[in-house]
Parts: structure tokens; sequence; C-alpha cells
């Protein structure tokens, strides 16, 4: 190269380290979809953004009322959407929100039936995708190379959309389904705890153990027999049942670790991917930027997910008699009703970016419903947490949280405003939360993947390489060989007949002893 001049030789290198780059970038084709709930539908756009990012054109599955489409387009994303009739509620608009804060409140809730009420609304919103023959012809003709779709554990329908395709696809999805995505647990250690259930940290003693299995084989009775079979027959390809579809995913992403969590015995292909809701920090703008940089004594972040924000008057004076005691700047996520009060050190706003005044040096606690999400990001930027769960996972969420001294949890139906701020004071004065989540923060971020970035690697590592070397014979199995129910009931039947050939030998023996030796019998008269 001794001759070429010196603009040459340097386009030549930019060629030769672009070649090498471009050995290790697959532009895959990817599909996404999820139920259409604004936490769920976010987790999915995290990683879908780091997809793009890598090079990959990504596509993510919408109904027609989706608020913001032009918010994914944005992120590099391409909505691909359904039609959802304007008659029906949607799971990411006010009306949802309000029924679920209803329910939640109402003396005669029902855990049960709002599940069942839940899994009714997700299974329909699926009819609504998988019938519309435009979206339908639109997916097909895009020839995807994989897809991300969630299995929820209340209904699992979205599977059906790759699955009809033939396309492989990835499932997100949750502890909850431990055993139907065959995770080597047992409920002598690991816990799957229903709302309102106090789990303290792990299992300890037979009562915890045996309460613990009972919930393991009730839970997935309860989900199984709410999950629409007729939707299955109709709209599947080939003949499949709901548990042999969840066992087609090439991989399993479940958004815990052992940082919030037991550490758990998992197989190659189920990748724990915490935080996949933590994005890189954005500055802030405008009055949040105004009022937290001028906030000395520290913020108090209070947001309660997605669809929770219409809180009954009465659990809003609470909050607000409590926040109006503290030194500290609270900027909250709420909706006032009329007349209300609202102290001067409070602001409310109908939409905030958590991650980011997360991240922010000077906010000190976050008041939470303890959803997933909102908690790894708090983990991941080491934020103390004060934890009133609502519903679903988030009593389980709160109480691990407590369990691994990332802060306290409360009863939202029947807290005071005295005890909040006692628990407030307690947690901005003890350093010990402090301390103890940002030591966490730290081990977290030590990681060499994390959150989104992880379930893209893996996402590319199956298009390029497939599954089979991470797969398990485990999840070949039916439920009972995999728990070893077969073993176990051939093991009770052997060790009963042996038990009672025992027994019976014993007494034959018994009585023939007593006639011999007991009692003989008379000598014979002789003549």
């Amino acid at each position: 190269m001794a001759g070429l001049d010196e603009l040459t030789r340097t386009m030549l290198l930019l060629l030769a380290v672009l070649t090498v780059k471009m050995e290790n970038i697959y532009g895959a084709r990817i599909l996404l979809a999820s139920p259409q709930v604004s936490s769920h539908v976010i987790m999915q756009t995290g990683i879908g953004e780091e997809l793009v990012r890598r090079g990959h054109e990504v596509y993510i599955v919408i109904a027609s009322r989706y608020h913001k489409p032009e918010s994914l387009a944005q992120r590099g994303l391409r909505p691909v959407v359904y039609h959802m009739p304007p008659d029906v509620p949607f799971g990411m608009g006010d009306d949802m929100a309000k029924r679920v804060m209803e329910h939640i409140f109402s003396p005669d809730f029902d855990l049960i039936q709002a599940a069942v009420t839940a899994s009714a609304v997700v299974f329909r919103d699926c009819k609504f995708m998988l019938s519309d023959n435009k979206f339908m012809q639109q997916v097909r003709s895009l020839k995807f190379d994989i897809a991300l779709v969630e299995a929820f554990v209340l209904s699992p329908c979205n599977l059906l959309l790759p699955y009809n395709l033939s396309v492989p696809f990835v499932s997100l999805t949750t502890s909850s389904m431990a055993w139907n995505i065959r995770m080597p647990v047992l409920p002598s250690f690991f816990h799957i705890s229903l709302p309102g259930q106090d789990i303290g940290s792990e299992p300890s003693g037979f009562w915890s153990s045996l309460i613990n299995t009972m919930t393991f084989f009730s839970f997935r009775k309860i989900s199984s027999a709410i999950w629409n079979s007729t939707l299955l027959e109709h709209y599947s390809s080939r003949p499949v049942t709901w548990d042999e579809l969840i066992l087609k995913s090439q991989l399993f992403f479940i958004p815990l670790d052992h940082h919030l969590d037991s550490p758990l015995p998992l197989f190659p292909n189920i990748i724990p991917v915490p935080g996949i809701t933590v994005r890189p920090t954005k500055p802030l703008t405008g009055k949040l930027e105004e009022l937290i940089t001028e906030s000395r004594q520290g913020v108090i972040l209070v947001t309660f997910g997605s669809v929770a924000s219409y809180f009954p008057e009465s659990v809003i004076v609470k909050f607000l008699e409590a926040f109006s005691r503290v030194e500290q700047t609270v900027i909250a996520r709420l909706t006032m009703s009329e007349g209300v009060v609202v102290p001067k050190n409070v602001h409310v706003f109908q939409w905030l970016p958590q991650n980011d005044i997360l991240s922010h040096e000077y906010t000190k606690l976050f008041i939470t419903h303890g959803g997933s999400n909102g908690q790894h990001e708090a983990l991941y930027h080491g934020v103390p947490m004060l934890g009133f769960p609502l519903f679903a996972e988030q009593s389980l969420n709160c109480q691990r949280a407590r369990a691994k001294g990332f802060g306290l949890t409360m009863n939202i139906h029947n807290f005071t405003s005295e005890e909040l701020f006692d628990n407030i004071r307690e947690m901005l004065n003890n350093n010990t939360y402090s301390d103890t989540v940002k030591r966490s923060s730290a081990i977290l971020r030590d990681e060499p993947l994390f959150g989104p970035e992880k379930a893209a690697h893996w996402i590319e590592h199956v298009v390029k390489y497939g599954s089979a070397h991470l797969r398990s014979p485990a999840m070949d199995l039916p439920l009972y060989r995999f728990l070893m129910l077969d073993v176990v009931a051939i093991f009770f039947i052997v060790t009963s007949v042996v038990i009672a050939i025992t027994c019976l030998s014993t007494v034959a023996v018994a009585k023939i002893i007593r006639r011999k030796w007991l009692y003989p019998p008379s000598q014979k008269k002789t003549q």
C-alpha cells in the first residue's frame, strides 16, 4: 500500500473495518406482540428499540385505538395495526383505568372473577387481531424471521399469531408459569404467591412449603381453566394444546433474576432479563427540570403504573395529608377530585418520565404499586421503594423488595396518613434502605449484559443458530413426567403393596402362633 495516497488508504481501512463489523450483523425482520396494556407494550418497546439500534427491522402489533403510534415510529419501530371496534373497553384507555380502580376498591372485589375478566378481555383482543384479514395478510407478506411474543399468564393467546404464520418465536413470560415452561423449581424454595398472601422471604418449615405447593397446583389449575380453547382450535394452523404451544418457544424471557428475587435453577433457554424498561437517561426539561433541580431536600416520586391513577378521594386525601408534612418535593402522577387541596410541596402530573426521574441524584424515595418495570428501574438507579400493591403479582413483588431490604410495604385499603408519614420518615432517615439498594444497584450494573441488551443478544443468537442446543429434554415431557409424578405414584403403589403384604403376613403368622402355642388343642382321650 506504499504507493497509495493517504485518502485511499483511509478509505480502504474503513472498508475493512465495516466488512468485519458486517459479519456480526444479521438484519433480521422481527415481530413484537403483547396484550394491549401499557406496561406490557412498554416492556416490548424497550427490547424493540435495542434491536433497531443493532440494525434489525422491527415491527410491533398494536390495536387501531392505540393512542400514540407516532411515539413508536420515533423509536424506530414499525406499527402493524389491527382493527379494534370503538365500543369495547380498551386496555390502554382511561375508561379501562377507571374500571380497574373501581373494581380494586369495591367491597365485593373478587380476585378470581377479576382474573377471569382480564383473561376474557385479552382473548377478545386476540380474536380481533386474528380475525382481521387485512392485518393477517400484511403480517404474512412480511415473512418475519422471528417473533417476540408475550405468553401472558392469564391468556397466552398472542402466541397464536406467530404459530399461525409458521414463524419461530421467543416468549416473554413470568415466573408464575414456572412449570408451564418447565423451569426446574420446587415449592420448597421458590414462591409463587397469590395477591394478599404474606410470603415473608423464602418458604421455611413444613406448613409454609405445604401452602406453597398447594398454591403452585391451584394457580396452574385456575389459569389453565380460564384459557380460551375455542380460540386455540379455530386459529391454530395445526392441532395443539396451550401447554404444547407455549413449549414451542425458542427461548423464554422472564423479567426477574436474583437481584430482586431468589437465585433460580434455569435451563439455557430460560433467560432472566430484569430491567427491560430501563433506558439510557434523558435530560429532564421544562417544569420538571426546574422543580427537581431546586429541590435541595430531595424528591419523592409517586406513580402507580399505567392504569392506577384514579384513586378514591379518601385515599388521595390520606396521601396528601402525609405528603404535606415532609420537607421533600413530592412529584406525583395522580388524578385529583374537584375541590381537593394540593399542598405546596406536591406537584401533580398526568404523565411522568419515571425512569429519568428515578435516575436523578435528588430522588430519595419511590412510592409505587410494585409493578415489575418500576421496581427494576428503581433498583437499577438505587432508589428505595415504599410499596402499595394493588392487584396481580404486585403483592409478591413488594414483599420481595421488603425481604431484600429495599423498602417497606403498606396496605392501600386500610392505611392511615400517620402510618404513611412514619414510614416515609423511617425510609428517609434510616440509611439502611438506601445503602442496601445502592449496593444491589452496583452489583446489577456490573452485569456484562443487562435488560434490553441481554434480550436482544439472545434473540440474535437464535436467529443465527436456532435453539436446539439450548433446549432441555424436559421441554418435551408432559408435566406429570417432568414432576416425576409417575415415579412417585409407582413408588407409592409398590410401597403400599409391600406394606400391605407385610401386614397381612404378620397377622397370619400371629394367628398361627396364637393357635399353636398359646392355645394348644386338647389332647385326645385315650381309650
